[in-house]
């Protein structure tokens, strides 16, 4: 009984031992207060305990508790309390701060919300207290609730103690019956894994369809992703032989999803989506592949430049160019006629602009989005860094591809054939895709310029040409009658692109300053002036300082619309664009009316005038200076050939109207108008097929008829058409040295400094009339026969006198007639009358044989008769004429120190001619032979000597009768 006993001790004390591990490994807390009973009994004396315990807080806090006018009850203000005061993780500080200051600093919301806390905070205290309190009571039910769990647990001891006995009976009877049990198990375990296999199976058979799916939503990099998961799912199950196959057709499908990547790909060259693209992106990098994706889309973009222009040409090529053997691109520009080379080139620069625009898109998004993290980046080198380079690059080798393509398109195609406007336009087009070059890559296209100087020059050369055949024109169906409403070069249409140029440049001030730059401009680059002459662009629209690549899309490019006749208008250099139209323009035709009167107010109160050639004339220097501004690198050349026009009207003025003169006219010839007029002939005329013209019936009717002064009206008009012209010209100064570079500029200059061209061009052209209402021979009758050896002074001039001023008289009533139709130009006219008069009376003056020194007073008194007549009839004086007349007469008196010293002085000028000098030493020297014959061997040798060095260009300007060697 002791050793039971003790048995049954010791085997209640290891049973303790048990329930006390268990109940250190897993302890609980208990269920404190929520029990029925204390549900039922502990909560109403809690209540009523913490009733009278907080009735004082509750009295105290009564007053904040009240919210207009209502009291909330605590529950109430329990559940006021928001979900954040109850997260672990939670910072009501900086939520309560956030949303007091949202809507700035409050001072009394600040304070409401502190109230508020502050009355939540003295509930949630009251509540926990009371919790407290509620549980006590079910704290100490619990632990009696432990103590009777003790003793049933000692009762279960013996319980246990009984089931033991009989489990050690049931370990030998069922055995047996436990394997069968263990094994079901297990043969459950693993058809549950074969029927997961089946699933995961069946799930990678379905992957295709939703493949699929996502590739039509252009969800391709959710679509790699699936794919990738399915590969990795399958390698599992790579021991099934479906698996297997599935696993092939799987990676079939990867490389279909490639091939599908790349058509899309390929798609964004000429139909860039921002969308689309980014999901791109992200399925190559989910498949590693971006930096290849990368090198095939450059590949595109370069395919796309070459596959399209021969498609594009081919469109406009000949009907039967599709049936021939494939041809070159070259032979396909060849092929394009004349009306279709402008459509072509344009819609050549559409398909270079969409393909710029959308690689320029491409870099842009590589700019704004990073492929990789710094993470990524930080394992080796930087992909993105080497997109970045790759697209850089790839930039100038485009925009090269685009060079060569258009260079070979100006250089096949027949631009000498086009039209002025159309070669003007195709020059716009040519500045246009510069521009966007510029823009594009920072590249100045030198080729593409080099290319377009070629061209424009052969252009220019043949287009010059035609220029002075069209004036020939117009010179042989002339009137020679003046325009009206004519006052300033703007008026004409060839001048609206330069209009706020010229106001700019007008004043000599503009014109310092922009020859002031110390860095001359290359004449090898065409367009550098699209920085220097930004300013010359007049347009008002806000889009002008914005570049192509904003203004426009892939859509949209600068060559659509208004590239027919608005790019004539176009200022090329200008910066400031009105891309509303589509097109460049300097002002509206308001601006232009409006700069017309203020600008040029003075220019516009002075009716100038001109002819229907002198007009003509302008007309070309218009065209030409467009040209200048677009061709920047031949603007010498096209400034030269303006000069030409005008030295080529000039020449022809003086072949019509200045060789009928009855008189010599060699000294009326400056050293420069000879220089010009010689010009012409060895440049200009060497270059038309239509000179010399057919002037015949001007000569034999208008400038043989005596009742119009032998056509004066016609010559006024051709000498002040082209004074008017070289007056407008000269406007064009200040923007012509603009134009042109640094080292052509003095050329320019040294031609405008020479202002009297047309006035010393005047005076052949009016000493033709003037020696043809002079009838020298009679005059030169009269005065041979006057006695000039008399001895005595006379008071009574000469008779030949009489008839000189008649012949003044007639010629200064035919001027009044023919003020009335156009506006005489008095100085000039009577100019040539006063210089063939008084070398007229010179003439005759050194026919005399014999004079004495009444003879020399008679002649004094004969031309003081006639200056003071022509002085008066005329209204002018004529110093040089007067001096010429009174230094020969007066040489008579000179002692022979004196006269041989005037012979010397003479002899090597040409005021005298020989055949004078010699008459008059023969008089003065009468009586003196040996100094006679002195002073004739000095002239003569003067004579010997200049003869053969005088050049025949003088002789060819003297149209003459007999008279032309007597005076």
């Amino acid at each position: 009984m002791q050793n039971s006993k003790a048995k049954m001790d010791e085997f209640k004390t290891r049973f303790m031992d048990l329930l006390h591990k268990q109940t250190n490994r897993q302890m609980k807390i208990p269920a404190m207060g929520f029990s029925d009973y204390f549900i039922q009994t502990v909560t109403t004396d809690a209540l009523s305990t913490t009733t009278k315990t907080t009735g004082a807080a509750a009295t105290e806090n009564s007053e904040e508790e009240v919210t207009d006018g209502v009291q909330k009850s605590d529950q109430e203000i329990l559940e006021s309390i928001e979900e954040c005061y109850y997260s672990a993780d939670s910072n009501p500080e900086l939520y309560e701060l956030k949303k007091v200051l949202a809507a700035g600093i409050d001072n009394q919301l600040i304070e409401s919300t502190i109230a508020q806390l502050r009355t939540q905070q003295k509930v949630l205290t009251k509540q926990v207290l009371q919790n407290i309190l509620e549980q006590r009571n079910a704290c100490s039910s619990e632990f009696q609730a432990i103590n009777e769990t003790q003793k049933k647990l000692e009762e279960s001891l013996w319980t246990c103690q009984k089931a033991r006995s009989y489990l050690n009976y049931a370990r030998t009877n069922l055995t047996t019956t436990s394997l069968e049990i263990l094994a079901s198990y297990r043969k459950r375990e693993v058809l549950k894994e074969v029927l997961d296999t089946l699933m995961a199976i069946k799930k990678l058979r379905t992957t295709d369809e939703e493949l699929q799916k996502l590739l039509a939503d252009h969800n391709y990099s959710a679509a790699i992703e699936l794919l990738l998961q399915c590969q990795s799912s399958a390698a599992g199950f790579m021991q099934y032989n479906c698996v297997q196959s599935l696993h092939k057709k799987l990676q079939e499908t990867m490389l279909l999803m490639e091939y599908q990547l790349d058509t899309v790909l390929n798609e964004m060259v000429l139909n860039f989506d921002i969308r689309k693209y980014a999901k791109l992106q992200e399925a190559y990098k989910l498949a590693n592949k971006s930096l290849i994706a990368m090198d095939q889309l450059h590949i595109n973009y370069i395919s796309a430049v070459h596959s399209t222009v021969n498609a594009v040409v081919r469109g406009y090529s000949e009907p039967n160019a599709e049936e021939q053997p494939k041809l070159l691109y070259e032979q396909l520009c060849e092929q394009l006629s004349a009306d279709k080379l402008i459509p072509c080139l344009i819609s050549l620069c559409k398909t270079f602009w969409t393909i710029l625009a959308s690689y320029y898109q491409v870099v842009m998004w590589h700019n704004n989005y990073k492929l990789y993290t710094q993470q990524e980046e930080s394992d080796g080198e930087s992909p993105d860094l080497y997109i970045q380079q790759k697209l850089k690059k790839g930039q100038s080798r485009i925009w090269n591809d685009i060079l060569n393509k258009v260079c070979l398109f100006l250089q096949s195609a027949k631009l000498t054939t086009l039209k002025y406007d159309q070669f003007i336009q195709v020059l716009s087009i040519v500045q246009r895709l510069k521009k966007v070059g510029v823009e594009f890559c920072s590249e100045q296209s030198e080729k593409l310029i080099t290319t377009m100087q070629q061209q424009s020059e052969e252009f220019f050369r043949r287009y010059h040409i035609c220029c002075v055949e069209e004036i020939c024109l117009f010179l042989d169906n002339e009137s020679w009658t003046p325009l009206d409403s004519f006052s300033h070069i703007l008026q004409l249409p060839e001048f609206r692109s330069v209009r706020h140029a010229l106001r700019r440049h007008k004043s000599p001030t503009t014109a310092l300053l922009a020859s002031s730059n110390n860095s001359p401009i290359s004449n090898n680059n065409c367009d550098e002036l699209v920085s220097v002459h930004s300013q010359d662009g007049g347009g008002s629209s806000i889009y002008g300082s914005y570049g192509y690549f904003l203004r426009f899309s892939e859509k949209s490019s600068p060559f659509d619309g208004g590239l027919d006749a608005a790019m004539l208008e176009e200022d090329i250099l200008s910066g400031i664009v009105d891309e509303a139209s589509c097109y460049f323009s300097e002002e509206s035709d308001d601006e232009q009316k409006s700069l017309q009167s203020k600008e040029f107010a003075e220019d516009a109160n002075n009716q100038l005038l001109v002819n229907n050639t002198a007009l003509n004339v302008l007309r070309c220097i218009g065209r030409y200076l467009q040209m200048c501004k677009l061709l920047h690198c031949i603007s010498p050349k096209i400034v030269a050939s303006m000069l030409e026009l005008l030295d080529f009207y000039a020449y022809a003025v003086h072949e019509i109207f200045g060789k009928d003169a009855l008189v010599a006219t060699d000294n009326l010839y400056t050293p420069r108008l000879e220089q010009r007029l010689r010009a012409v002939e060895s440049n200009v005329l060497t270059q038309i097929k239509v000179w010399p013209l057919n002037f015949s019936s001007l000569i034999n009717n208008e400038l043989a008829n005596p009742d119009t002064l032998y056509g004066l009206p016609q010559r006024i008009v051709a000498i002040e058409a082209g004074r008017s012209m070289f007056q407008q010209f000269h406007v064009l100064q200040h923007y012509l040295n603009h134009l042109l570079p640094a080292g052509d500029r003095p050329a320019l200059i040294n031609y405008l400094e020479y202002s009297e061209f047309i006035a010393d061009l005047a005076k052949p052209v009016y000493t033709c009339v003037a020696s043809r209402v002079i009838d020298l021979s009679a005059i030169l009758a009269q005065m041979a026969k006057v006695k000039w050896d008399v001895n005595h002074v006379t008071h009574q001039h000469s008779s030949y006198s009489d008839v000189l001023n008649r012949n003044i008289q007639s010629f200064a009533m035919c001027l009044e007639e023919i003020s009335k139709e156009v506006s005489i130009p008095s100085k000039h006219v009577w100019n040539a009358m006063a210089h063939v008069a008084t070398h007229l009376l010179v003439e005759g003056f050194s026919n005399v044989k014999k004079c004495s020194a009444g003879g020399r007073a008679l002649m004094q008194l004969d031309f003081a008769n006639f200056m003071s007549f022509l002085e008066l009839i005329s209204n002018q004086k004529y110093p040089e004429h007067r001096a010429y007349v009174d230094v020969f007469i007066k040489s008579y008196y000179f002692s022979p120190e004196q006269f041989e010293q005037w012979i010397e002085q003479q002899r090597l000028g040409d005021e005298y001619s020989a055949k004078q000098l010699t008459n008059l030493i023969q008089c003065v020297c009468v009586s003196d032979k040996r100094t006679r014959q002195r002073l004739l061997q000095l002239l003569e040798g003067v004579a010997t000597s200049v003869t053969p060095t005088t050049t025949p260009h003088k002789n060819n300007y003297n149209a003459g009768s007999n008279l032309s060697n007597v005076i």
